[in-house]
């Protein structure tokens, strides 16, 4: 592999080139660590082994309901993870979508979310208008407000998040020790990761 390609790859952090399209990184594995207890939230089709799949709507869940009225018991988990589910609702519901995910871990839980990150996606606009340079579907429309592939409202984006708010967010309702990653799902340029806990 040339100089070049190794560049690539570097940049695109697990995303892959095939057929000339770029595809997300990681998007049908777990790529989590082991826990006794642990919630995938708004699974989708994407069944993670080891741990318990929530969706209202997939056909793959172990377990169909609401995320923001979880039929889970209180203090119950080690970690629950959302890829790529926040951005689903709109900002006035998070609150109270992330006190509910809250309160089904144990004290001092672990939260993983990722999804798209503003900071990323409007510094890419910004680089593209400056340079002259055309804009791609999936660093800005698909990350504002999802892909019209699917024609169904419930995979429209209702909020784009951008670090300090969601750090804000994550704070207001009480989760601690809160980090910022590189995502380990579809596109580290393009998403974010954040890890924090809940107060012990």
């Amino acid at each position: 592999m040339d100089n070049k390609e190794e560049r690539i790859k570097q940049y695109l952090g697990g995303a892959e080139i095939r057929d000339g399209k770029i595809w997300a990184a990681n998007s049908d594995r777990c790529m989590e660590d082991d826990y006794e207890t642990a919630y995938n939230l708004g699974c989708g089709k994407k069944h993670w082994d080891g741990w318990v799949n929530v969706d209202l709507y997939s056909e793959t869940s172990d377990i169909k309901c609401d995320l923001r009225k979880l039929e889970l018991a209180s203090n119950s988990a080690d970690a629950v993870a959302a890829i790529h589910v926040l951005e689903h609702f709109y900002e006035w519901e998070v609150h109270a979508l992330l006190t509910e995910w809250m309160r089904v871990l144990k004290p001092g839980g672990k939260m993983i979310l990722e999804l798209p990150c503003m900071d990323k996606v409007f510094a890419y606009i910004h680089n593209c208008v400056v340079h002259k340079q055309s804009l791609q579907p999936f660093m800005t429309t698909y990350a504002l407000w999802g892909d019209p592939k699917y024609k169904d409202p419930a995979m429209c984006h209702r909020w784009g998040w951008f670090e300090t708010p969601l750090r804000q967010m994550l704070q207001s309702v009480g989760m601690e020790r809160i980090e910022f990653f590189d995502p380990r799902y579809h596109f580290p340029f393009r998403d974010m990761r954040v890890e924090c806990y809940k107060v012990s």
